[in-house]
């Protein structure tokens, strides 16, 4: 936790983290993951639409992003439980941030917890995407708010 306690920002992340981190197995991670509550409430019903789905995920991954007050709060839905719980902690890590301390952490955070080495290709791209989404709009790009899932590209 030392190596990745400099990534947290906030009392929420610190909290997720140590709770993942405490799990011994991938197994055991995994189901924490599908089975947690996130922080954040999922994507708006009426932003699931087939414009908004992230291309290349193979159950339907939808990601939504809002910035209010100087930070950022990322919210995901899927129809896969097992996507459903790891973008939204991917989503959660990186909510309640500004979009330079986003741009700072960049990808370290989510590689630092090896969430990548839980999954198959198929869910290693649903990870990906959702950074990559995130990265973007920390960017500045304030088309991806609540924008359609081709943007994401």
């Amino acid at each position: 936790m030392e190596s990745i306690s400099p990534l947290l920002v906030s009392n929420d992340h610190r909290e997720i983290v140590g709770e993942y981190l405490a799990l011994e197995t991938a197994q055991d991670k995994l189901s924490w993951l599908m089975e947690r509550e996130p922080l954040h409430a999922p994507v708006e019903p009426h932003l699931i639409t087939e414009e908004r789905k992230v291309p290349g995920c193979l159950s339907g991954l939808w990601l939504s992003g809002d910035y209010r007050s100087g930070e950022w709060f990322f919210s995901a839905q899927s129809e896969s439980d097992m996507v459903q719980g790891l973008v939204s902690f991917v989503c959660d890590l990186y909510s309640g941030r500004s979009g330079e301390d986003i741009l700072n952490t960049g990808e370290q955070l989510a590689k630092a917890l090896s969430l990548d080495r839980l999954v198959t290709v198929t869910r290693k791209r649903a990870i990906s995407s959702t950074l990559s989404y995130i990265l973007m709009a920390a960017s500045g790009n304030e088309a991806l708010i609540n924008a359609p899932a081709d943007v994401v590209r």
